[in-house]
């Protein structure tokens, strides 16, 4: 007799913790989040797109707040904002409060850009006498990317969109910027030298009080990005 009550409350037990877990992720579950972002052509054009139908996919109306690069994570993790649009990994490094949701959406390549009558190839990230204009949160990436000291003449700004304007308006000769791996040059800038530097992947992120629902948020954006495909 004592051996069925004891399994009996056990089960009470259980089905109670079971209850009290799914009634709290179900309590704690938003309507509404608001996602940082970067000014990108990519993020704008492709990726927000995709984002808003996952999670309307999930009953949540999502509010944009475009940041300066070196805002976003930091925004996430003092939970200023919910998550972010996509970020590169190589930046995600020691932001331990966000969640990195699965799959990738889109391979960010790092590339340099110069004027098309100039020296222009990779020793010049190394080259004290060569102004480079980049966003401090490109330059961090390099940083990692590199084990070589970088040129103590980087001069780094908080607006990526207006990287390729400063070298068109021949501010800089040479600046660092990012494009979609399937990205479609712009016309204002397609007559400057590229050269890849190197890649990297890019995800969505979340604060981790809302890790409960990483499964859920890479499940609606698989199918997003599926949708997206045809």
């Amino acid at each position: 007799m004592k051996i069925d009550l004891t399994a009996c409350l056990l089960c009470c037990v259980v089905s109670v913790n079971l209850f009290l877990h799914h009634h709290v992720n179900a309590q704690d579950k938003p309507t509404h989040m608001t996602f940082s972002y970067v000014d990108h052509p990519v993020i704008v054009n492709e990726l927000i797109p995709i984002i808003r139908r996952a999670y309307l996919d999930l009953g949540i109306q999502i509010e944009l707040v475009m940041l300066p690069a070196h805002r976003n994570l930091k925004a996430v993790e003092s939970e200023e904002v919910d998550g972010d649009i996509a970020y590169s990994d190589v930046t995600l490094d020691g932001y331990d409060t966000l969640i990195k949701i699965e799959p990738s959406m889109v391979t960010a390549v790092i590339v340099l850009l110069c004027l098309p009558d100039i020296q222009c190839n990779k020793e010049i990230l190394f080259d004290d006498t060569k102004g480079i204009v980049s966003t401090d949160t490109i330059y961090k990436s390099v940083q990692v990317f590199y084990s070589k000291p970088l040129s103590r003449s980087f001069y780094t700004i908080n607006n990526l969109s207006i990287i390729s304007e400063l070298l068109v308006l021949k501010r800089f000769q040479y600046g660092i910027y990012v494009l979609g791996e399937s990205q479609v040059i712009s016309p204002d800038i397609e007559h400057l030298k590229v050269i890849e530097l190197f890649k990297t992947q890019t995800h969505h992120t979340v604060n981790q009080k809302y890790a409960f629902m990483k499964d859920e948020i890479s499940a609606a954006l698989q199918r997003s990005m599926d949708k997206a495909k045809k």
